[in-house]
């Protein structure tokens, strides 16, 4: 049999067991959804009352690009800050490149790398500039809750999380964490705690939420995830309220949250709810994703700067080059 006889027939056999199980799914779903009350877990979205020209806000995002070579790794990040006030714009801006052995952890500490910049392009930005709100892009109770890795960059991550914190209660300055991660099952966890439901395995918080709410703006009611985050030398703990916002009729949910001793979170919501006007279909908020494309590292830039990299060690040193800095066997793979 061809592989394209095979894939035809494992279409014919898996479609129909796919379309069972999702009838099935669904009737699990509904069930649920007759156990909660669906009123009391999505309200519609209030509207922003201020001209939002009038606020000082700064919004703060990275990239990065990794190239594995035979003996090491080349690394790229990037952050960026968009400052917005009276119609004036701003962009604060910093770059690095380095060198890193391979190691399990390779790409973990390169994503430490990348928040690292943004916290500090973050920091900068209040200091400078002294905006009212600061929104970053990702979820602050992910960055409190990130996995343990076992290199310098966690601990330097954690303390300047922990310091961007005690600068933004300080400064009395609303800080917001904006993330697009449709994989989260915060909320369902939440419910589950609260009530005699188990989900489907497949269902995550977006996908719950697009099935009882449908194409309508919405906004959930406000949970608290379990853990807590210490800071201020493990002298406080604190938590992060959290909510999930659909901004346009056809975009899927945001998670945003806020630290604990934020007071103003409605009003929160319903400025980010303005702010995505004009998003359309991706629902997200327009100057969040204008300093998501300042600080995007396309594929194509990382392999034109290691290869101007990988050419200046050949002409130099050209037995290290061939020992590390050559291409890795899957680099190196003739294509069809």
């Amino acid at each position: 049999m061809s592989r394209y006889s095979l894939w035809l027939k494992k279409y014919d056999d898996k479609k129909k067991t796919i379309l069972e199980d999702l009838n099935r799914y669904k009737k699990s779903i509904q069930e649920i959804q007759e156990k909660l009350s669906i009123e009391e877990l999505i309200f519609p979205v209030s509207e922003y009352e201020k001209p939002t020209e009038s606020l000082n806000m700064c919004f703060v995002d990275g990239g990065e690009g990794l190239e594995e070579l035979l003996g090491c790794a080349i690394y790229y990040i990037r952050a960026s800050g968009l400052l917005l006030h009276q119609k004036k714009e701003k962009f604060v801006r910093d770059s690095d490149l380095g060198i890193l052995r391979h190691d399990e952890n390779t790409k973990e500490r390169v994503e430490l790398l990348r928040a690292i910049m943004e916290i500090d392009i973050a920091e900068r930005c209040i200091l400078e500039h002294a905006p009212e709100y600061v929104f970053l892009d990702g979820s602050l109770y992910v960055n409190s809750s990130k996995r343990e890795v076992q290199c310098p960059e966690y601990e330097i991550f954690r303390k300047k999380f922990s310091r961007l914190l005690k600068l933004s209660q300080e400064r009395k300055i609303h800080l917001c964490g904006i993330s697009e991660d449709s994989q989260s099952r915060l909320l369902m966890n939440h419910l589950v705690s609260k009530h005699d439901i188990k989900f489907p395995s497949f269902m995550t918080d977006s996908s719950m939420l697009k099935f009882f709410a449908g194409d309508k703006k919405f906004v959930t009611k406000e949970f608290v995830p379990e853990s807590k985050f210490q800071f201020q030398n493990n002298s406080h703990a604190i938590n992060f309220p959290t909510v999930y916002l659909q901004p346009t009729r056809v975009s899927n949910p945001l998670r945003i949250d806020v630290p604990g001793w934020e007071k103003k979170f409605p009003e929160i919501i319903s400025l980010i709810a303005a702010l995505s006007k004009g998003s359309r279909w991706y629902g997200y908020p327009c100057p969040l994703y204008l300093v998501h494309l300042d600080a995007k590292i396309e594929k194509k830039q990382s392999e034109w700067n290691t290869l101007q990299i990988v050419h200046h060690i050949s002409r130099d040193d050209p037995k290290m080059y061939d020992a590390i800095f050559r291409k890795n066997r899957r680099a190196s793979r003739p294509e069809r």
